[in-house]
């Protein structure tokens, strides 16, 4: 599958730490342009850690190996054009979909905050294109409210829309269902592949959830204490797994022994 395909992102090598406390050890991966890439592990296996490692997030020390985006190392960038690549290049989603936005301000101001931040003109209609595919009725109504008025799934559907509205050529999408109940999760990636397929996105997902995973990725990375075990295409490692975690991992998935 990707052999012919490229290159988005080169991971080589990469150490990471908060503080004293190392969480990420040598990790290589490659994403390739268009892909959805999934990375699974259970809590505590570092896959949150690589994606603030990505975004070159002031918490995370990086004590070896690199990022590329593209043609930047980001590891060698200065904070001032990291900033430049995230938002219009690198897109992030949170777990947390209430803490991506000022709980009190209305909705349409933190979406002319968004444009602004990053030298782009407010685009009202961009934004109504975007809540409909993702499901949003009455997006006039929703843009006038605030955030604590919003229930979860709408929530993390408009944190979706704020990302996407930037286009960014690669989204990243921590645990982003993890707060939801299984309907409207699968409803809100429904509607994120979607976008991701109107707008060409790759997307790196990380989550703990196998199931998931089986639904949406071209591949499948699984991280475990700090280190990816085994990466391959999804079909691949679901069926035949070679890594002893991962065979652990699928067995304690009883819908995924039989695929």
């Amino acid at each position: 599958m990707v052999a012919d395909k490229e290159k988005i992102l080169k991971i080589s090598g990469l150490s990471a730490a908060y503080e004293d406390a190392n969480v990420i050890n040598s990790v290589s991966l490659d994403v390739y342009k268009g892909e959805v890439l999934c990375i699974v592990g259970e809590s505590g296996s570092g896959k949150s850690t690589l994606i603030k490692a990505i975004c070159a997030d002031n918490s995370v020390s990086v004590e070896e190996g690199s990022i590329t985006y593209k043609d930047k190392v980001v590891t060698d960038l200065k904070a001032r054009e990291v900033q430049k690549l995230l938002g219009c290049e690198i897109g992030l989603i949170q777990q947390n979909p209430w803490g991506a936005f000022n709980p009190i301000r209305r909705i349409d101001v933190q979406f002319k905050e968004t444009f602004r931040s990053h030298g782009k003109f407010f685009h009202a209609e961009r934004i109504k294109e975007i809540f409909e595919v993702l499901g949003l009725k009455d997006p006039d109504k929703i843009l006038k409210m605030r955030p604590y008025e919003l229930s979860g799934g709408m929530s993390q559907r408009i944190a979706i829309a704020a990302a996407f509205v930037l286009n960014p050529k690669l989204l990243l999408c921590d645990e982003i269902t993890s707060a939801l109940d299984v309907t409207i999760a699968m409803q809100v990636m429904q509607q994120l592949m979607e976008l991701k397929k109107q707008q060409e996105t790759t997307i790196i997902m990380v989550t703990h959830n196998l199931g998931l995973a089986k639904c949406i990725a071209d591949r499948i990375a699984i991280m475990y204490e700090g280190k990816i075990v085994e990466c391959a295409e999804a079909s691949d490692i679901l069926k035949d797994p070679q890594d002893e975690y991962t065979k652990r991992l699928i067995s304690d998935v009883p819908r995924l022994r039989a695929i």
